[in-house]
């Protein structure tokens, strides 16, 4: 047996990245020859560094965006498989190549898609020598796990058990994988504080958001500020330009990159992140009680909920949550929690690494038929369907996603108000009373481009009466997603906002939601406002505070029209609800 490991890692923010290193020291130091890889570079096409921009543009721009398809594996785990596959036909020959050239005995991998490229390597014989999956965070997302790897290591127990539970294979939780400095931080307080001049009895919280800075870091710096009670010490990662806001402000500490965490948490009193990733670890290591405050969408929730639940962090909801709880763990409570996580450090992960490279073990007996090698058409064709299937993953897929409220915009709890939407036709622009029953209603005009382009008058004849038009869709022929979407999102609100003259800010589509709308929206700073349809040919009507209801009346008359108005005007009224514009919606 080769003393020889391949770790395949990604340049996605540094946990990744951090923990490979460290698995490397470690195996290195007892006389192994590590190799660390980074899995977008066995992607062709430049499609690595596109995946990297995307998930950054993602968390900074379009957050939303992030949550829906982070969720939308758990709604709809049989869009995994498809993804499995395309992840396989574009990296599985450079990444054989690599175990090749290392002559590995092991190969172990601390991102998600590189495990499920090894699993489906070891299932179809394509991988020979044992696979095996560090989990960096504490929330087990599907698609950390598969079924073709031999062992997945998690960071607690929880998280073994949900990964075992998943694909029937082995799980173990030694611990995370942290560097020995963060172990050895006695003596670093006193010195540390006096070079950042920081007072023996300040209440120091370090704030930290990844090597990206990202995350609403702006407001929890502000928040201690303004307490009076705590001092701030930033870390902003490479975001210079949040460095440069937070040091405008005068207060606290800010710093950029630094190689000095295992000091300044030494310093510190309490820690207050958003994501649970590597960081989180090191606090751990160190003993440094652990908050979370505005995590970041997908796994950043996620880890945050599991953390709670371990009882090794607590999460604030709000400012005023987020100091109540600093007193709470800047006490006894903080150092009971720190105690609960320095014991997950049960063991060293190397150990299961240099266990498993000893060991025969043969692919899953499942997917031992499979093993064969497939022609090459039947690998285009594979390929072929991961498209496909992704594709609907960003239209079918995320218009589950958006049904269920994420992305779109939401009412508040407990609202007394009724939202309306009117959706009107050039055709109907012509009628003089329509602006002002749509003004009493204090309803929403939905408009689509083409409309608006046809009646600038009617158009402007609704402005004059106070009355809100939102974007309805360009209202031409459907087309491909990506296409229909620049014509409903970008098109239609440029064509109203040349009549208006002020930009358009909520979309309200006649169709279903689907990731292009999304991500467009975001981009375009639009916001999109999911509605009920009111029925035209009920009686009664039904109406629940806190809802957005519409009236479509493109296939209406003008006297239907009419009537419609007046019966949700009588509803409102017999059910005491008072309505309200789209405007009013925070």
């Amino acid at each position: 047996m080769s003393r020889n490991v391949l770790i395949v890692s990604a340049s996605m923010g540094a946990g990744h990245d951090g923990v490979a290193k460290e698995l490397a020291n470690r195996l290195e130091a007892r006389g192994w020859n590590a190799r660390r890889t980074d899995f977008l570079d066995a992607l062709p096409f430049r499609i690595g560094p596109l995946i990297r921009w995307i998930y950054v543009m993602q968390l900074k721009v379009a957050p939303w965006s992030y949550e829906a398809t982070y969720r939308l594996w758990f709604m709809l785990p049989f869009l995994c498989p498809p993804i499995v596959s395309l992840d396989s036909f574009l990296a599985r020959r450079r990444i054989g190549r690599w175990v090749t050239e290392q002559d590995a005995s092991v190969v172990v991998s601390t991102y998600p898609l590189a495990s499920l490229v090894l699993g489906r390597m070891r299932q179809r014989g394509q991988l020979t020598v044992p696979a095996i999956t560090f989990i960096t965070d504490f929330g087990v997302h599907p698609l950390w796990v598969q079924s073709g790897v031999d062992l997945h290591l998690c960071v607690h127990p929880d998280s073994a058990a949900a990964a075992a539970d998943r694909t029937g294979r082995p799980a173990a939780a030694p611990g995370p994988a942290v560097s020995d400095r963060f172990h050895a931080t006695r003596g670093l307080r006193a010195p540390t504080r006096a070079r950042f001049g920081l007072g023996p009895h300040d209440k120091v919280v370090l704030v930290v958001a990844g090597s990206w800075g990202v995350g609403d870091v702006e407001e929890t710096f502000n928040v201690l500020a303004g307490s009076g009670r705590y001092v701030p010490v930033a870390v902003c990662g490479n975001n210079e330009r949040l460095r440069r806001r937070l040091e405008a402000t005068g207060q606290g500490v800010v710093l950029g990159w630094t190689d000095e965490m295992p000091a300044l948490m030494a310093a510190a009193d309490a820690i207050v992140q958003n994501a649970g990733g590597l960081t989180c670890m090191e606090a751990f290591a160190v003993g440094l009680p652990v908050v979370t405050f505005r995590p970041i969408p997908g796994h950043g929730r996620q880890n945050a909920e599991d953390m709670d639940r371990a009882g090794v962090s607590l999460s604030a909801a709000d400012g005023d949550d987020l100091l109540d709880v600093l007193d709470r763990v800047t006490g006894l409570e903080g150092r009971r929690m720190a105690a609960t996580a320095r014991s997950l450090f049960v063991a060293d992960a190397a150990d299961d690494v240099e266990r498993m490279a000893g060991i025969d073990v043969a692919p899953v007996p499942a997917m031992a038929r499979a093993a064969r090698p497939r022609p090459r058409r039947a690998r285009l064709a594979g390929a072929a369907v991961g498209v496909a299937m992704a594709y609907t993953a960003l239209t079918t897929g995320v218009s589950a996603a958006t049904a269920r409220g994420f992305g779109v915009q939401t009412t508040r709890r407990n609202s007394q108000l009724v939202y309306v939407a009117v959706r009107v036709t050039s055709r109907q622009l012509d009628d003089r009373k329509l602006p002002a029953e749509l003004a009493s209603l204090r309803a929403t005009a939905v408009l689509d481009g083409l409309s608006a382009r046809q009646d600038g008058d009617g158009v402007r004849n609704l402005l004059a009466a106070g009355v809100e038009v939102a974007n309805g869709g360009w209202g031409g022929r459907d087309r491909v997603a990506v296409y229909r979407t620049s014509d409903d999102v970008v098109r239609s609100s440029r064509a109203i906002a040349r009549i208006t003259g002020a930009p358009v800010r909520t979309y309200v589509p006649s169709r279903r939601v689907d990731g292009f709308d999304l991500t467009t929206a975001r981009l375009a700073h639009e916001r999109i406002v999911l509605t009920e349809d009111v029925d035209p040919d009920g009686g009664h009507l039904l109406l629940r505070p806190g809802h957005i209801y519409e009236i479509d009346g493109r296939d209406l008359s003008g006297v239907d029209l009419d009537t419609e108005l007046h019966r949700l005007a009588a509803a409102l009224e017999a059910e005491h609800l008072e309505p309200a514009g789209l405007r009013s919606l925070t």
